[in-house]
């Protein structure tokens, strides 16, 4: 079958593959995945296959099919061998999924396949499109760095960013990690995440504090992510005491709970336990879209400690709710960090440096408007018609060289 390019009047059919992906059971896994797939949805035919791991999906998982905002998502299970062959895991993934792919392949024909994260669902996407004889796309996202460190990985997801038609960098280091591995750069475009411009905006912050139960008068420092070491909570807790120094009133405020990556909740409040800071350290746990848009809302400045990120949503978020930004230099924050948001301090580890970005922030004044507009320009919307654009391209790539 050879892959047709779309029309006005016929918009791609496009499965998208990505097991983060919010379900019935975890609706806050993968948000980021789901805003730029629903606003795809108003432009093209979407169909989404979040597969689950054995383990979640054989008692208390979610359904087998579910519809989420308008569109139909499927959880096919995802066997694989725990802990051990995780170089396996694509070609398993990719026999997990071939009988719920070919059933929706009947139902209605797919024109392409959109991949998110290069291991295990590009290596699968891969598989999956030879056999469909359609063009695949793989969004590379964060992981890609650390992954690709391990050798029993690292070869198949080379091969992934070789043989993908296009590639999706969520930033620009990204993108060269991708040429670095034997991409094409011409395959290769940078697609930022957008942000809600919505529910982030510029909300009154006494009154998100009173929402939250955060002391009013005190200087916030919020912090929002999973609780894994390479989120950099720790660095936060190891520089509170001597911010207090220059800033007595500075409390940190940590929403988030365990990840993919592990839960290091009891390490940090043992951490600040034991640097005397545990009165100043709080924990508010996962919270829904909205309760963190207020805690955003309720922060004097939002910090990212990350050792490594693609493009973090968190960080639009606190841009677009006006609040200043104190992040690590990695990823695509360098660019999405202007002088009116915020500052990128050096290298991802560095307490010193975080602990003098962080007085830099407290101590200066920021227009929330300012700081609003630098992130503006980035909707969810703008993300959708750049990811569209791409998928068109891969289609007339592959229907050309069908044609040759």
């Amino acid at each position: 079958m050879s892959p047709s390019p779309s029309t006005p009047d016929q918009p791609i059919s496009a499965l998208v593959l990505s097991s983060v992906y919010p379900n019935a059971t975890r609706p806050r896994h993968g948000l980021f995945v789901e805003e730029r797939i629903r606003h795809l949805a108003d432009l093209a035919r979407v169909r989404v296959v979040a597969p689950v791991a054995w383990h979640q999906g054989l008692v208390g998982g979610p359904p087998r099919r579910e519809e989420r905002r308008g569109i139909s998502v499927h959880h096919p299970i995802f066997w694989y061998l725990p802990g051990v062959c995780k170089g396996w895991d694509g070609a398993l993934m990719a026999c997990s999924l071939q009988r719920t792919v070919e059933r929706l392949q009947r139902e209605e024909p797919i024109d392409l396949i959109d991949a998110h994260f290069v291991w295990p669902e590009g290596f699968a996407a891969l598989r999956l499109g030879q056999d469909l004889g359609v063009p695949v796309c793989v969004t590379l996202r964060g992981t890609l760095e650390w992954l690709a460190q391990d050798p029993a990985r690292g070869k198949k997801m080379a091969q992934v960013v070789r043989e993908a038609d296009q590639l999706i960098a969520v930033s620009q280091p990204l993108a060269q990690r991708a040429i670095d591995l034997g991409a094409d750069p011409s395959r290769v475009t940078v697609v930022t995440n957008g942000v809600d411009l919505e529910r982030f905006d510029l909300a009154h912050r006494d009154d998100a504090r009173k929402a939250l139960g955060l002391k009013v008068s005190a200087q916030w420092i919020v912090s929002v992510g999973h609780l894994s070491p390479r989120k950099g909570f720790q660095d936060l807790i190891g520089v509170l005491s001597q911010l207090r120094a220059t800033h007595p009133e500075a409390h940190l405020c940590i929403v988030g709970g365990g990840g993919a990556e592990g839960d290091n909740t009891e390490q940090l409040k043992a951490q600040a336990k034991q640097a005397g800071v545990e009165d100043l350290v709080h924990f508010l746990g996962p919270r829904s879209p909205n309760e963190v848009a207020q805690a955003l809302a309720a922060a004097d400045v939002f910090a990212l400690a990350s050792r490594y990120e693609g493009c973090p949503n968190v960080l639009l978020e606190a841009l677009a709710s006006g609040r200043p930004v104190v992040a690590s230099n990695v990823g695509e924050i360098p660019r999405l960090v202007t002088e009116a948001g915020g500052v990128v301090y050096g290298r991802a580890d560095d307490q010193l440096a975080l602990l003098q970005a962080l007085r830099r922030v407290l101590s200066a004044e920021w227009s929330p408007q300012s700081v609003r507009a630098s992130v503006t320009e980035r909707t969810w919307q703008r993300t959708a018609n750049e990811v569209l654009e791409i998928w068109s391209r891969a289609l007339h790539y592959a229907h050309s060289q069908a044609s040759d």
